[in-house]
Parts: C-alpha cells; sequence; structure tokens
C-alpha cells in the first residue's frame, strides 16, 4: 500500500533574506521542525511582501493543508504589514485552510484585528506578555523564540573579547558605537550577515559602518560582520561580555552562555525576553546610559542563578517547540481534503 502524501504547508512572512542571523536561525530551525514531523512546505512568503499580489501564492493556497504565519516582530503598534499577514486568516477559513500564528510578538494593536485573529487555528505567541494580550482568545500559548529551540551550543575558546552590537533603532546602533569606543571595544559586532566584503575591507569599510552606525569613522572598534550563523556563534563565544539593542543578539547570548548587557528596542520584546527567562532587570540599560557605562559596569558574568535559569529555560524551548511541530503537523493532517 503506498504511503500518504505529506501535508502541503505554506509558510508566510519568511525572514531568512533580512540578512539578520537571528532570522535566519528562526527560519532554519522552523524548516527542520516542520520536516522532521513530516511537513512539506510547499510555498515561502517572503517577509513584507503583499501576498494578495504575490506570484504563486493563489496556487499554493489551492493546495494547502495549512498556513503557518512566523510573527516575529511584525504584530505591534498596528503596522500595515502586520494586517496584511492576519488578512490570509479569512482568506484561507474560506477555503477551508486552516491557519498557525506562531513564534509572535502581540503589543498595542487595534482592537479588530483580534477579530482577525480569533479566526486562526492555533496561536503561539513568544513570550507570556503577549499571550496575556491575547488571553480572550482560544488556543493560545505561550514558548520562547524559535531561535533558542535547539538549546545550548557552547563554543570553544577564550572569553576575552568585548563586543558591542546594533540596534533597530538608529539612536541606539549611534550611542552603542560611540560607548564602543570610548570603552576601547574589541569590535562593533552586528547581527546583519556580511552582504559584501566591501563592509570589512579598506577603503570603504570604515565609512560604511559610520554611516551604518551614524558616528564618525574615526577611532572607531573594527566592524566584525559574521558571515554565517556559526560563525556568528563563535564570535559570540569568545565574549567576556555583549553590549547589544538587538532581540536576538540575546537569544544567541543565552545559546552560547554569553554575558550581556542590553538597551530596549522598538517593543516591549526584550524587557518581555528577560521576564521570561527570570534574569534580572539590571541586564537591561537605558539608551542614555550607554555614554557614562564603565569597565565596572561591563564586569557581569552570569552568576549561578542567572546560568540554572537561562539552561530551564533553553530546555523548555526545546521541550515546548517540539510540542508546536506536533501539534502543527496534527493540523496539517486535520487539513487535508
Amino acid at each position: 500500500m503506498s504511503q500518504p502524501l505529506a501535508p502541503r504547508v505554506i509558510v508566510m512572512n519568511d525572514t531568512s533574506r533580512r540578512s539578520h542571523h537571528g532570522c535566519s536561525r528562526v527560519m532554519r530551525l522552523l524548516n527542520l521542525g516542520l520536516a522532521r514531523h513530516g511537513v512539506q512546505v510547499i510555498h515561502h512568503s517572503m517577509a513584507r511582501s503583499d501576498w494578495t499580489r504575490e506570484k504563486g501564492f493563489a496556487e499554493a493556497l489551492g493546495q494547502a493543508d495549512l498556513i503557518v504565519i512566523n510573527g516575529e516582530g511584525t504584530l505591534h503598534h498596528g503596522r500595515e504589514a502586520g494586517r496584511t499577514l492576519l488578512n490570509v486568516i479569512p482568506a484561507a477559513k474560506a477555503k477551508g485552510v486552516p491557519v498557525a500564528l506562531i513564534n509572535a510578538l502581540w503589543q498595542d494593536n487595534p482592537p479588530d484585528w483580534l477579530d482577525l485573529l480569533s479566526g486562526a487555528a492555533l496561536i503561539a505567541t513568544r513570550d507570556h506578555r503577549s499571550a496575556a494580550e491575547l488571553s480572550k482568545l482560544d488556543n493560545v500559548r505561550s514558548l520562547p523564540d524559535l531561535s533558542l529551540s535547539a538549546g545550548t551550543e557552547p563554543q570553544l575558546g577564550p572569553r576575552d573579547r568585548l563586543y558591542f552590537g546594533d540596534s533597530v533603532r538608529w539612536s541606539t546602533r549611534r550611542a552603542l558605537a560611540l560607548a564602543a569606543k570610548r570603552l576601547k571595544a574589541d569590535a562593533l559586532l552586528p547581527t546583519k550577515t556580511r552582504a559584501s566584503s566591501l563592509w570589512t575591507g579598506k577603503p570603504f569599510g570604515p565609512w560604511l559602518s559610520a554611516a551604518y552606525h551614524g558616528a564618525a569613522p574615526f577611532g572607531l572598534p573594527p566592524l566584525q560582520l559574521a558571515a554565517t550563523e556559526t560563525d556568528y556563534l563563535r564570535f559570540l563565544g569568545r565574549a567576556r561580555m555583549h553590549v547589544t539593542g538587538r532581540f536576538h543578539g540575546i537569544c544567541l547570548s543565552l545559546v552560547t552562555g554569553t554575558p550581556f548587557l542590553t538597551t530596549g528596542s522598538n517593543s516591549w520584546k526584550i524587557e518581555a525576553l528577560l521576564a521570561d527567562a527570570g534574569l534580572p532587570k539590571s541586564r537591561a540599560i537605558a539608551e542614555e546610559d550607554l555614554a557614562t557605562l564603565t569597565q565596572s559596569d561591563l564586569n557581569r558574568p552570569f552568576s549561578p542563578q542567572e546560568t540554572k535559569g537561562i539552561a530551564a529555560f533553553l530546555a523548555e524551548a526545546q521541550r515546548e517547540s517540539e510540542i508546536l511541530f506536533k501539534d502543527l503537523a496534527a493540523l496539517a493532517w486535520r487539513g487535508r481534503p
């Protein structure tokens, strides 16, 4: 007897082309998790694309057994990109295709977005604060960001480097770069991938770095752009301290056991991550405090309590993500005609 064909899934808000190590890792682990549970992805709808005009989407929808929306940091403050994603729920429901929203931040969105989301078959936020915002809906769960779902990944090498990361906000990026210059950091280490060797070579590299960080190039630490996710983890594994304003910069610091300090972002995602991981609020500093940060402030290895809490948090991420993938596969099988 022939085996039944694997259920077919559309993945929406694919962030793998955002030149960002955290986003690439989320998508890699999402695809692996679906494949591990016998689900085949037949179409990837890229982040910031309009699915109503996207080539091949209508055809894929006619074949799909499930749509999985990768929420990440898109669904906050009523952004139009978020509404576009949610509009697929009633369109898919009309064709009998269930929709799951996963790995989602949810903050300060219009009330009518809840009406759209109520049609989803499964909702999984990436922090408890977002889940609380959706408490009026059914089928809501919370689990850590998918970038954490592979557990710990310890790196070899001495921890003797001071790295400053970047931020989605230009003002924070500049403040980080100026603090890195004043404190003589070993390198500026954005979460961005290396799109071109121009960024790290002479004569253009220092000027491109200066433009990205909004600071004069003179005296800035060298720009260290990791070409791959593996390289980025390796760099973090050499750090005695990582100062960053990126959500995924923190996530991958947790994965590599790298002590960090962080600033806020364009949503509550960083504060929510610290709370869920059981880390002290003192790991977060205000943007303006970067100007007075001292070497003494950077001497912040993880305490035994923090280390224990991080291990438990990563174990939770692994355990709950496997349950999520199992449930997504079950939804996909049920969605078959």
